[in-house]
């Protein structure tokens, strides 16, 4: 089973609900997010804001594929710059296999896999931290990220034992890489944003085995879904 996430245009909100629907698909969520490209390029280019959406849904392993043509061919995700779409390996989940028309979600899960292509990495820092790690990724050669606001849940103790101070406002990064680049664009956002600066941030990743959309890249997805 995998968790599938699609993160686009604001406006496409709606298209990607629809295609959610139309397969049947369980557990559809859907959140509001910023790109990380700089206002100013976006007026330039006539694009307006950079409000995103990030879709995330659960899907059987044989359903994936399909999925990347739908999406491909609603939202031409393999043109660079409409958006991305990826899938994370998920090693077990409650109440989900009978949703995914009978799927044994666990055992789907705990297969064999493939070596991942590429990883997921999630950077919590404390409010207003996106720009340094925005500029961190960059600098280690990531292409884009895309923002999410939330809470920290660290009480007082937590506090105690870190010897910090804890901001209940969060930023959180989500940036998709290479796997090979993974260690050089954490090293880049720790230097930058790590637990050690005002940011206090912490950074881990998830193994993406497959994406479409992300821009500079022959992906071998792309080249499946267009045959």
């Amino acid at each position: 089973m995998k968790a599938m996430f699609v993160i686009a245009e604001y406006g496409c909100a709606h298209t990607v609900r629809e295609v959610f629907e139309k397969e049947s698909l369980p557990c559809r969520f859907m959140l509001h997010g910023h790109g990380s490209a700089d206002s100013e390029m976006l007026d330039y280019l006539g694009l307006g804001d950079n409000k995103k959406i990030i879709a995330v849904t659960f899907a059987a392993n044989d359903a994936v594929l399909n999925l990347y043509r739908i999406f491909n061919d609603r939202l031409s995700l393999s043109r660079a710059g409409t958006g991305i779409a990826f899938a994370v390996p998920v090693s077990g989940a409650s109440g989900l296999a009978f949703a995914l028309n009978g799927t044994n979600a666990e055992t789907e899960g705990n297969a064999e896999m493939a070596e991942p292509k590429y990883e997921l990495i999630i950077t919590i820092v404390n409010r207003g931290g996106f720009e340094a790690v925005k500029e961190a990724s960059k600098a280690a050669g990531a292409r884009g990220g895309t923002l999410l606001h939330g809470l920290g849940l660290g009480g007082e103790e937590a506090a105690k034992f870190l010897g910090i101070s804890i901001q209940p406002e969060k930023d959180i990064v989500l940036i998709v890489v290479e796997r090979e680049d993974r260690e050089n664009v954490m090293q880049y956002i720790l230097d930058k944003a790590g637990i050690l600066t005002d940011y206090r941030g912490i950074c881990f990743s998830l193994p993406v085995d497959s994406a479409l959309g992300l821009a500079g890249k022959n992906d071998d997805i792309t080249k499946i879904i267009k045959q």
